[in-house]
């Protein structure tokens, strides 16, 4: 083997294993109707419909992609039809969560995230005394390696309309598929306010 056919071999064996195993040509075809609705660097939309999906974890993704497919997850209707998702196989869902793990926003694309209305001191008790950080961190980054989503950095009119939703039941946080009561049962429309005003503050 030549030097740089051993270069090549060396670089690709400090990718991570995902990476490796993803085709992250086709990842980046699929995506393309993604870009559609959630921007061309996938940072978004303000609102409650098109979260940030750059820089997610592949496992939450290919996750929520599954659970789409299966009619566990609620989506509106132009989202099914424009991603296709009923038609993706389990390696399609692989190589664009893959690839979207690893998309970052350039700079002058990165949408602000807008201050929630609220009380952010009252928000950060809640986060603490509800222990959000066990699985978000302190810091609001998720857990990459454990498939758990960033908070910070995501539209709050977004995360609000999952708050909402995970209380109603009507999608199933983590960990929650056989309750039959939700975590968030017992918080309120204020709590929630207060609680995306601190995650606001977070990617300041």
């Amino acid at each position: 083997m030549d030097l740089k056919k051993s270069l090549i071999a060396a670089a690709t064996l400090l990718l991570p294993f995902t990476l490796q195993a993803a085709d992250l040509d086709n990842g980046k075809k699929l995506s393309r109707s993604c870009a559609l609705c959630h921007g061309q660097y996938m940072q978004g939309v303000a609102g409650d419909l098109y979260p940030r999906l750059a820089g997610l974890p592949s496992g939450y993704v290919e996750n929520e992609l599954q659970r789409l497919k299966e009619g566990r997850r609620q989506a509106h209707m132009p989202m099914l039809i424009t991603s296709m998702v009923d038609m993706m196989t389990p390696s399609d869902m692989n190589d664009i969560s893959v690839y979207l793990e690893h998309m970052s926003v350039p700079v002058g694309h990165q949408r602000q995230i807008m201050n929630s209305p609220g009380n952010a001191a009252a928000g950060k008790s809640i986060y603490i005394e509800e222990e959000c950080y066990r699985c978000h961190m302190k810091d609001g980054s998720g857990k990459a390696k454990k498939d758990i989503p960033p908070l910070k950095g995501q539209h709050t009119s977004y995360l609000l309309k999952q708050l909402q939703d995970f209380k109603a039941i009507t999608r199933i946080h983590d960990g929650e598929d056989e309750k039959e009561d939700s975590s968030f049962a017992e918080m309120n429309e204020t709590m929630f306010n207060d609680l995306l005003a601190y995650l606001s503050t977070l990617d300041d």
